[in-house]
């Protein structure tokens, strides 16, 4: 017989046998080693963590937005390190919003005084306002002499007339230009004399910023002036005023007589000069670098606006600076690891409650603390060699402590349950050779789910997204690390313990010795053990539980496929803002209150022969105007050609060359409707003075602003477009378009691709390793199958609660693969290794590994629970996400593949091959069947000896028998062992012992019976 079976052997039963025996073997010698030299085990794995953590000198924390979630090798950074070398960032934004039942009452624009006085006065140690803000001239018509003339003045010397609405191009056309009215000489000698103001930009323009003025102002003036006046009072540039108000209320005449907010906008200037000389601060928001001195004062700033002492009720303020971002996300994230310590307190107290007993000396405080500090020596070795070797670590691995805690806590489980789970005859060996067993039983189910784990996160850290693959790789050296100190560092501390425990010692005090101790009944009840063995897998595998556990399944996986499918994809680096902070609520008011202002880039362009390339250019704008996907352009050359037309000048002209190109450039770049242009959107090799020709182009620019667009489909489509149009005009020269937003819009191009790509390959080298360890096709199908539909249902739960495909959830997402499939693989494999029909195998297993599954489950949701009250995009996606994969893990871990085992599960690893999870003599864990109140019985029958029981009881019945043949029958053929488990084990001499186990689940078919 044993020859039949050996010939039948396939190459994946040999594999099985290979790889179990192989690995089970070495978990015992390796268990019984440690029990021998517990110390020796425990100071080689402080040292080798202490030996890891040198590479912590070389930690470095990465938070810049650009480093993290774009592909290095984008469009978006080409251009990005294009723009950084030949058109340095000269200038950054400060925005407040106001928000009031009407924005243009005379409290609210004092209000807005108020702020403009506060920031002007506002300073550190090394600068004031007036040494970091960005400047231009004041070329104003009246030179700042603008007077107030009252209405009822106007009405009562008779010249007041009603404000008669005039076309703003009109206006424009009437405004006097000195530019084109003085000669050349005369105004460059004016305009090299006049005062430059710093760049502030609201509606206090219109009054020039005249308190006095402001004061005397009544309502009527204040509605007439915002839709009249359309020049500012300090520059003396065109400017529309009603672009600084929002949520605009018009009456019939199309008058702005209300709105609900308005803005107030400030610029400074970076020193480039001490940025040359190493006096900066890298901005990890912006990913700019500032000098320190614009930087500090920037701090000042924020405190000065968000000063709410003196603000009058019904009066919101909304601010952002350029620097907020940084300082925001980085307090957020690093903040937040406060619940790390939370979930470290409670994860200590719940290991405590299910390892120990509640007595002096069954409780194991002591143990559960080593096993996490298994996490936190992991935890340790992880950052050491990712450091070592260069890998910056990302906001996102702040999560992988949780991650480790987790994973860390649920191979200890396994292993507490493998302890438990010694029969009789095994609890009597001695403490090397029981912890040799519960270490070969356990090893192989936690070597699945780690190396699935690790194999899951290796192939994640091959992604083009630098925040994914940081992580993946710190995951995947730490789950390395959590499984090789709980498979040593942990046992060896669980043998010390165990001597403890067996010496009758205090489980806190050890050399505390209770005397006359007796542990209460109270504290040898596990109701856990009970439940899955007594309840759960009784009533589980019947018949109505059976169809109701398939029919809900079905149910799940179809509603959630439906959920699925409307999973959007997107990504906003305004996530990454706590909703509590004064930034994410200004750009929840910037969507509100300015819905139609789309997002701003910019085109630039490069050296180039800017005469020869004027025609390409007119043609660029021209299209850009004309574009569906274009609402503004903001354009030199537009502003260059209309100046001189206005003045009846063709351009080009017909006979013109460079350098009348150029001299009539310097010309227009310092007049009152050019000169905001010379600052922003040109650099020259050389100073560019009034009088003479401009100095060559380096680099000059064209800003552009999209319409707002209602997905990611349409925004990629708009940038593609884009970038093809500049490559179709064809320019001599490098130009690119870029904006900020691109960065995201290129992240959202590649993420879904990236998502799935990994996903596929994750699971790809899942189900591999699986096949592998468990070495059995339909078993890691079948695991596999409870991956696939954990994750449809994550995806689902993911869009109803209101999460997208981005660079976070595609982290977890990929994490969740490995998660997931520990809870199916212990099933698997603990399915695997027992004996009898598919129900009595189902049943053993559920209330063999349930438990430790269970227990790491649970476990895993304590150790994040916390998060669920962070302000951070990053761990609160962590936590539904995870809370999910948890809850539909269990499900199909816990409740469906069990039932689909005990109606299609494949044949035991004893069926196959000669039994390599069992040795001569040796009883299948938990002997006693789920739902049974009678021990399952093994009795041993070689050709020379009497049958004898392995652990004789008061309720053994075993009688001889004479013969039994393969299929359980005595040879009279009158009684028949229904059920039984017969097992063909051969000894080492080669005589055939035959093992039979009565039924454990039906006491008739024992009855009937009696060996």
């Amino acid at each position: 017989m044993a020859a039949a079976k050996t010939k039948s052997r396939n190459i994946l039963g040999k594999l099985s046998f290979g790889i179990v025996t192989g690995l089970e073997n070495a978990f015992h010698t390796y268990g019984a080693a440690i029990s021998k030299r517990p110390f020796a085990f425990i100071i080689a794995c402080l040292a080798l963590t202490g030996l890891c953590s040198i590479g912590l000198i070389n930690f470095t924390v990465e938070e810049r937005p650009f480093k993290l979630w774009i592909p290095q090798d984008s469009d978006f950074m080409r251009v990005m390190a294009w723009q950084k070398e030949n058109f340095p960032a000269e200038y950054r934004l400060h925005v407040a919003i106001y928000e009031a039942d009407n924005v243009l009452d005379k409290s609210v624009i004092l209000e807005m005084l108020r702020i403009h006085e506060a920031v002007a006065s506002a300073s550190t140690a090394a600068a004031s306002w007036s040494d970091v803000c960005a400047k231009m001239p004041t070329i104003t018509n009246n030179y700042f002499s603008r007077r107030r003339r009252s209405v009822s003045q106007e009405i009562a010397s008779g010249f007041y007339s009603e404000p008669v609405a005039v076309p703003r191009a009109k206006r424009e056309n009437e405004e006097t230009d000195w530019s084109t009215v003085l000669d050349r000489e005369t105004y460059c000698g004016f305009y090299d004399k006049i005062d430059q103001e710093c760049m502030e930009h609201s509606i206090l323009e219109l009054w020039g910023y005249d308190r006095t003025y402001i004061e005397d102002l009544t309502p009527e003036e204040i509605i007439n002036d915002v839709n009249l006046e359309e020049k500012s009072a300090v520059f003396g540039f065109p400017t529309n005023f009603t672009e600084f108000l929002g949520d605009i209320v018009r009456d019939e005449k199309g008058r702005i007589i209300k709105a609900g907010a308005s803005r107030q906008m400030w610029i400074t200037h970076i020193n480039l000069t001490a940025i040359d000389a190493g006096e900066f601060v890298d901005d990890t928001g912006t990913g700019m670098e500032v000098d320190k001195l614009s930087f500090d004062w920037e701090k000042e700033l924020i405190k000065a606006v968000l000063d709410e002492k003196e603000r009058p009720k019904g009066i919101n303020l909304f601010l952002m600076a350029s620097s907020s971002f940084g300082m925001i996300s980085q307090a957020t994230i690093m903040g937040d690891v406060q619940y790390l310590a939370l979930g470290f307190g409670v994860m200590f107290m719940y290991v405590q409650v299910m390892l120990g007993k509640f007595n002096l000396v069954e409780q194991r405080p002591v143990l559960s603390l080593m096993g996490l500090s298994c996490v936190g020596m992991s935890i340790f070795t992880s950052y050491g060699i990712c450091s070592a070797f260069g890998v910056p670590f990302g906001p996102v691995n702040n999560i992988l402590p949780f991650l480790l805690l987790g994973l860390g806590i649920d191979d200890m489980f396994v292993i507490m349950q493998a302890w438990s789970n010694l029969n009789p005859s095994e609890k009597k060996e001695k403490l090397g050779e029981r912890i040799g067993l519960a270490l070969k039983h356990a090893g192989v189910s936690i070597t699945v789910t780690s190396v699935t784990d690790f194999a899951a996160f290796a192939i994640g850290s091959g992604t083009v997204l630098p925040a994914l693959r940081s992580f993946c790789l710190y995951a995947a050296v730490g789950i390395a690390a959590v499984y090789a100190f709980q498979a040593t560092f942990f046992v060896a501390w669980f043998a010390l313990d165990q001597q403890r425990l067996e010496d009758k010692r205090h489980g806190f005090v050890w050399f505390w010795k209770p005397k006359n101790w007796t542990p209460n009944q109270c504290s040898q009840k596990d109701l856990c053990q009970t439940f899955f063995h007594d309840v759960y897998a009784k009533y589980l595998f019947k018949l109505p539980s059976k169809i109701t556990v398939i029919l809900i399944t079905i149910a799940i996986l179809a509603v959630s496929g439906w959920g699925l499918s409307n999973l959007r994809q997107e990504f906003n680096p305004i996530w990454f803002l706590p909703q509590s902070s004064y930034l994410f609520k200004f750009f929840m008011k910037q969507e509100q209150y300015y819905p139609t202002a789309g997002e701003m880039g910019t085109i630039y362009f490069g050296r180039m022969n800017y005469f020869e390339e004027m025609p390409k250019i007119e043609e660029l704008v021209n299209r850009l105007e004309a574009s569906d996907t274009i609402s503004e352009v903001d354009s030199w050359f537009a502003k260059y050609k209309a100046y001189w037309e206005k003045q009846a000048i063709q351009v080009p002209e017909t006979d013109e060359n460079e350098e009348e190109f150029f001299d009539k450039l310097s010309i227009f770049l310092h007049s009152p409707s050019g000169s905001r242009h010379r600052i922003r959107n040109f650099r020259f090799d050389g100073i560019i003075n009034c009088t003479d020709p401009a100095p060559p182009i380096l680099a000059s620019s064209i800003e552009y602003r999209h319409r707002p667009f209602s997905g990611a489909k349409e925004q990629i489509e708009a940038m593609d477009n884009l970038k093809a149009l500049i490559k179709e005009i064809g320019f001599a020269g490098e130009v690119n378009a870029w904006a900020r937003i691109y960065s995201g819009w290129e992240t959202d191009k590649i993420i879904e691709k990236e998502l799935y790509t990994n996903m596929g390959l994750a699971m790809l080298v899942v189900f591999l390793v699986t096949l592998m360890l468990i070495a059995n096709l339909y078993m890691s199908l079948m695991v596999l199958l409870c991956v696939v539909m954990t994750l449809v249902d994550v995806g689902a739960l993911m869009h109803w609660w209101g999460l997208t495909i981005d660079t976070v959830s595609c982290i977890d997402i990929v994490l969740a693969i490995g998660l997931c499939v520990d809870y199916a693989a212990h099933i698997g494999h603990t399915f695997m290794k027992k004996e009898g029909s598919r129900d009595d195998r189902a049943r053993l297993t559920v209330a063999t590994i349930g438990p430790a599954v269970l227990n790491g489950g649970f476990s895993t949701f304590l150790a994040f629970i916390f998060l669920a009250n962070s302000d951070s995009h990053v761990f609160i996606t962590f936590f539904k996400i995870f809370f999910g994969v948890v809850l539909y893990g269990l499900f199909h871990g816990l409740v469906f593949l069990p039932v689909l085992l005990s109606m299609v599960g494949p044949a035991s690893y004893s069926s196959i091959v000669d039994s390599p999870t069992r040795e001569r003599g040796e009883m299948d864990p938990n002997t006693q069947a789920p739902g049974s109140d009678v021990e399952g019985k093994v009795a041993f029958r070689s050709p020379d000896e009497k049958m004898a029981s392995a652990e004789p009881t008061e309720t053994d019945s075993l009688t001889p028998v004479k013969n039994i043949d393969a299929n359980g029958c005595m040879e009279n053929g009158k009684s028949k062992l229904k059920g039984a488990n017969l097992n063909n084990i051969s000894d080492s001499e080669g005589s055939e012992t035959v093992a039979v186990l009565l039924d454990p689940v039906n006491e008739k078919n024992n009855e009937n019976t009696k060996l």
